[in-house]
């Protein structure tokens, strides 16, 4: 019961790491162990916003859990003064009152906050594994401000080592969007070893396998980005990597474009590795190439999808000027939540690019998604290749309503059903099951 005694410690507000600094990066000897510990399953990771609950009224139970292995919850902030992780929206994640999940007994009472929602269903889905997301593109300043002091480093890794224990999390994960120069990569790659010696501390403490935490990147996919980053230093450490292959074109291209699609428009055919070097132009095969030539193993890297389209407007189509995005579905400018689509509109498929997108002419409104067919070529090319699962931001988008229509769905179903999912176990069974 040595396990259940420590995880109990987490509702007296103690600081499990007050009596153990943060070691310097250099007691991380070069003999650590790699970590590569793949589950036997695939990976369906969703990313969940706590500001999910206002506008878009999308809550957890819409989810289909059985489907979900890893939920990414986003965002913890960065006080880039003291360097201390915190919650983003107190309201939201500990006081917001949720129904409980159906045929579930809690007595009938309500669920406070989401981060005791996430409790309640990793209780019930024991396969269910959910992190802890800091940052995010709103808060990347911070991670700069935040980090350029050795006690603010201290504190960012301890205060969010208690969040986690807390709260019960089965990770970390940091979205970092994204470091600007070797320097701040090199800084990346302290907190990133510096995590995962104190996550091993505390696996000990806790009488868990090492390793059983997770540690994970949301990671940039542009090699503009991916090329300043010490990628074999970095995935010594990783559990695995959540490839952010998607916003490829948007408002800030100088052309329309496609912003999910797996391979160039201009690829001769879809298989991998086939993508012709067009320098306007970025693909999810590209990303995943570049990782594992940089000695990435392909089963910790995990293909990004998107649950929203990005659009163009005054545009004559693929490849050619425009002038503004519009207003979208979403309380962002360009955005098209994937549940919408296509509206009134034809919906085309660039097989080629493996890409969804819509065409209006008379509107001059250009958007491209993900659709069901874009889903399960994708799952095809995570079975070929052998990669760890895929990943969607962000979890509001999907339309899980309608599982003809659903991308979570119908990705999982390609990839041979649930039975081919992960189904290792998250801490909370874990502590029930221990003897």
């Amino acid at each position: 019961m040595v396990f259940l005694k420590h995880f109990k410690k987490s509702q007296t507000h103690e600081s499990i790491t007050s009596s153990s600094p943060t070691p310097p990066a250099n007691e991380i000897k070069d003999s650590t162990s790699y970590v590569n510990n793949p589950s036997k399953g695939k990976r369906t990771c969703i990313y969940y916003s706590n500001w999910s609950i206002y506008e878009r009224k999308h809550y957890p139970n819409d989810i289909p859990l059985d489907y979900v292995t890893n939920i990414f919850f986003a965002f913890a902030n960065i006080n880039s003064d003291t360097g201390n992780v915190y919650s983003s929206d107190e309201w939201a994640d500990f006081n917001y009152e949720l129904d409980p999940l159906p045929n579930y007994n809690n007595d009938g009472g309500k669920i406070k906050g989401l981060f005791g929602k996430f409790i309640e269903i990793k209780t019930k889905y024991p396969h269910i594994k959910t992190s802890l997301s800091i940052g995010g593109w709103s808060n990347r300043d911070n991670f700069t401000n935040g980090l350029n002091t050795t006690k603010k480093l201290d504190e960012f890794i301890n205060s969010t080592l208690n969040l986690i224990f807390k709260y019960k999390f089965d990770g970390i994960d940091l979205d970092w969007e994204y470091p600007n120069n070797i320097e701040e990569a090199n800084i990346y790659l302290k907190l990133i070893k510096l995590f995962r010696i104190q996550l091993r501390n505390l696996e000990e403490k806790l009488c868990l396998h090492k390793d059983t935490l997770l540690l994970t990147i949301a990671s940039p996919a542009f090699d503009d980005k991916l090329s300043i980053f010490p990628i074999q230093q970095m995935d010594k450490y990783l559990s695995f990597w959540n490839l952010m292959t998607y916003d490829f074109s948007g408002e800030w291209s100088e052309t329309c474009g496609y912003h999910c699609n797996l391979y160039k428009k201009h690829s001769i055919n879809n298989n991998y590795n086939n993508c012709e070097n067009n320098v306007d132009e970025l693909c999810g095969d590209d990303a995943i190439n570049y990782l594992i030539s940089k000695g990435v193993p392909s089963n910790k890297i995990i293909l990004g999808m998107a649950n929203y389209g990005r659009s163009f407007i005054n545009t004559k189509g693929y490849g050619e000027k425009f002038k503004g995005v519009g207003k979208g579905s979403s309380d962002e400018d360009g955005i098209w939540n994937y549940k919408y689509l296509p509206g009134k509109f034809k919906e085309h498929y660039d097989s080629n690019a493996v890409v969804a997108y819509i065409y209006d002419s008379n509107a001059k409104l250009f958007i491209s998604y993900d659709n069901v067919e874009s889903i399960k070529t994708k799952a095809q090319y995570v079975k070929r290749n052998n990669l760890g699962g895929g990943m969607w931001w962000e979890s509001c988008g999907d339309s899980y309503q309608d599982p003809k229509r659903c991308l979570l769905i119908n990705f999982v179903e390609e990839l041979g059903g649930l039975n081919d999912l992960d189904k290792s176990l998250n801490i909370l069974s874990m502590v029930g099951n221990k003897k």
